[in-house]
């Protein structure tokens, strides 16, 4: 039953069945009382029917039914970067802070002074707190509240205040930025003085064709979206987009992020400009990307295709991280973009293939609907696979001794966000419900019943405490942990208190405030 505890009487508002559901991760009752739409606050209540033969009941945690059943979790994450803020701020949990960065291995000095920190650690590594960028700036794009808007303008200068000072004379974009090698380089508290010893070292080798993408991208949304509020700060950042396109437009992309990531690069660049050269390059870009996707029926099985392979040689899939499922949102905003192109066809059959017969084909063999990490074509490939035919796929990154992994929270989170805009596309509501399975599955709807986003849900799990700096990283509300992570056997694992379920990262806060934000947006054009 779903019952409304504020009724006097006849709290029961809507009775449905439970239906056994056995999967890849065990049996599990699944109940739907998506018939049930009134606004109020609820709780599931089902009768147990004990050995004994005494009546007894289970009740959950109240839940709500709203149309801004998000605008919470979406304040909140907005709100994390603030506290999360490095450099002159006064919103940081310990600034001003790091006002002397950084130093080059020659020992001369850069300033690398602001953004954010990227982690629960001091780190601004430049591939990853790039999707925070992506996350404020299509809450922006998808909200009509000036007042929020100008509220995450703000925010979004404060990052890339850091971000454009990662930008070569050249054009191109430099890696890491403030983050060594290994991660504890340079992850410390600093006297904010600069020439001393304790100044922290700045990694900038030449960031891989992928990330200038990301970059242009990223500096060309907030151009779009930004243009008429703030037409010089929009300008400035058009004109470091253009920058790195004119360095990055010769070079070969060989990869399924290079390919991907480009379409996203031309499209926003169009956007931005109108200038046709870009259109031009989203268009080529997304035709090698096209010539990536399996197509057909492989590995001795007649259930799943429409997967992508990392490169030509079509022996490695993609393993979907943080950044992977940017290159398929591309090819769907493509779509959405130019609908009557004469490709348009040929792009919509690739999103439905991918959604329908390898994303959603996967997630209906597990209960909660979670869509896959990775699948590739050959068993030695991924350790600890699950099987269909000769191809192996996992939800989770492989556990290995000396390696990193973490949980899939990015993964998941950037999954509902391609399924939303594939919703779009091909008018498939269902897919719509799938990417809401998927922040379900961050926001508390797993095996654990916990909520990875801080103080938003009822439970917790137990925070990483990095314990190498103080102060360290608080409790920040809206932060997002890594995840659930699997076992060898691909078998959820929490790891409580691990980095590699627990600790914050901005790829998992980013991806989970953009496909909110989707999922708001959709429901609301209803």
């Amino acid at each position: 039953h779903v019952t409304d505890s504020s009724r006097p009487t006849d709290r029961n508002v809507f009775t449905g069945k439970l239906s056994r559901v056995a999967g890849d991760f065990g049996a599990y009752y699944v109940g739907d009382f998506s018939a049930h739409t009134a606004p109020g606050k609820y709780a599931i209540t089902i009768p147990l029917n004990r050995p004994d033969g005494r009546n007894d009941h289970f009740l959950s945690y109240t839940f709500q039914i709203a149309a801004d059943v998000y605008a919470d979790a979406l304040a909140k994450g907005m709100n994390c970067f603030a506290v999360q803020r490095c450099g002159p701020s006064t919103t940081g949990y310990n600034a001003p802070c790091h006002l002397d960065d950084g130093r080059t291995k020659d020992g001369q000095s850069v300033d690398l002074v602001g953004g954010w920190h990227d982690a629960s650690d001091l780190l601004k590594w430049a591939s990853a707190t790039i999707w925070g960028m992506y996350g404020l700036l299509h809450l922006a794009r998808l909200s009509n509240d000036d007042g929020l808007r100008s509220r995450i303008l703000e925010e979004v200068k404060w990052g890339n205040l850091y971000f454009l000072k990662l930008q070569s004379p050249e054009g191109f974009i430099r890696t890491h930025g403030i983050g060594g090698d290994p991660v504890t380089e340079g992850n410390h508290w600093t006297d904010n003085v600069r020439g001393t010893a304790d100044d922290r070292p700045a990694v900038l080798n030449e960031g891989p064709v992928a990330l200038q993408h990301q970059y242009i991208g990223a500096w060309a949304l907030l151009a779009w979206v930004y243009g008429k509020q703030d037409q010089p700060y929009a300008e400035r950042c058009l004109e470091a987009a253009k920058r790195c396109f004119n360095w990055v437009k010769d070079k070969k992309p060989l990869q399924y992020r290079d390919f991907g990531s480009g379409i996203y690069a031309g499209l926003q660049m169009y956007r931005a400009t109108g200038d046709e050269q870009y259109k031009a390059y989203a268009l080529r870009m997304a035709d090698d990307f096209l010539k990536l996707q399996e197509t057909r029926h492989v590995g001795g099985q007649q259930r799943v295709r429409g997967f992508f392979y990392a490169d030509g040689s079509r022996k490695h899939g993609i393993e979907t991280v943080i950044n992977d499922l940017l290159p398929f949102e591309a090819l769907c905003e493509l779509a959405e973009a130019f609908p009557n192109d004469p490709d348009a066809a040929r792009w919509r059959a690739a999103i439905q293939m991918h959604c329908e017969e390898y994303l959603a084909a996967i997630a209906g063999r597990n209960a909660f609907g979670l869509t896959p990490y990775v699948i590739q074509p050959q068993p030695d490939l991924v350790p600890g696979a699950r099987q269909i035919g000769e191809l192996r796929y996992r939800y989770f990154m492989c556990p290995r001794k000396g390696r990193w992994w973490v949980g899939n929270n990015a993964s998941a989170a950037a999954a509902g966000v391609a399924l939303v805009k594939a919703a779009r596309v091909l008018k498939k509501p269902e897919l719509a419900a799938l990417a809401q399975r998927q922040m379900d599955w961050v926001l508390g709807a797993n095996p654990f019943g916990v909520s990875f986003m801080v103080q938003v849900g009822h439970v917790n799990p137990p925070e990483y405490v990095y314990t190498g700096f103080q102060p360290r990283t608080p409790w920040i509300p809206g932060a997002v942990m890594c995840g659930i992570c699997g076992d060898e056997d691909d078998r959820p694992d929490l790891a409580p208190g691990s980095y590699h379920s627990c600790e914050f990262w901005t790829p998992m806060l980013a991806h989970l405030i953009w496909g909110l934000a989707e999922l708001q947006s959709y429901y609301d054009t209803k």
